[in-house]
């Protein structure tokens, strides 16, 4: 296995004889809205899950939004499919694709069984924006991550965020598309893993190209202490 770190996210990509198959055991026995069978992977060449922390994140939406496009496409093509996955409500998971307008399916995880299962770090609902909410995220919050399976399961592909003040908590630092595409295509031979871009879905990323979602995360920010906002490298 090919194990690369950058800066706070991890990135793992496996050849063609390596295997991070999770059996049905992986899963907590809780009143999760989804389960492992409910991704059908068997049923498709490719299956990719793309954790994300809810729909008042701006970084999700722009991030599941840059996902259905070229990547979707070339993810159907290839005899797999995308689902977005959240800890949140099914009524926030629905809000989300809906408003978000994504064609593809958002699922919902609010036990983070598959999260878990997926090593995605969880967030405690007490330091989430949804602290106060009476039941979102009744286990914690997932956080940022993707996961992508083979039709037996095996993981071609694994990144996942680990939350600190340089990565905005999670929001920030996710890979883009193409380079995601390529490990996938990597693994999927066995050939060597490419080195990723330099380019990440950051705050510099979604001012150039979603403007609405970097104007509702500069308005949070604006609403931070100077001492946090030092530590996110907002302020000198």
């Amino acid at each position: 296995m090919l194990h690369f770190r950058y800066g706070t996210n991890s990135l793992v990509f496996l050849d063609e004889t390596q295997s991070l198959a999770l059996p049905k055991e992986a899963f907590m026995e809780t009143q999760a809205t989804a389960t492992i069978d409910d991704l059908a992977i068997g049923d498709h060449d490719l299956t990719v899950l793309v954790f994300y922390r809810g729909e008042w994140c701006p970084f999700c939406q722009a991030y599941l939004r840059e996902l259905d496009g070229t990547f979707r496409e070339r993810v159907n093509a290839a005899g797999g499919r995308l689902i977005g996955i959240t800890s949140e409500s099914t009524e926030a998971a629905e809000s989300a694709r809906q408003n978000w307008g994504l064609n593809y399916q958002v699922i919902s995880d609010p036990s983070t069984a598959l999260a878990q299962a997926y090593q995605i770090d969880i967030t405690p609902k007490a330091q989430t924006p949804l602290a106060e909410h009476p039941t979102e995220y009744p286990y914690g919050m997932s956080q940022s991550g993707m996961v992508v399976l083979d039709r037996n399961g095996a993981v071609l592909y694994h990144w996942a965020v680990n939350p600190t003040a340089v990565n905005l908590f999670g929001a920030s630092d996710r890979p883009l598309p193409d380079d995601v595409w390529a490990a996938i295509e990597a693994a999927k031979t066995g050939a060597e893993a490419p080195d990723p871009s330099d380019a990440r879905l950051d705050p510099a990323f979604l001012a150039e190209r979603y403007p609405e979602q970097h104007a509702s995360f500069i308005a949070y920010a604006a609403t931070v202490p100077d001492e946090m906002k030092r530590e996110m490298g907002l302020i000198d």
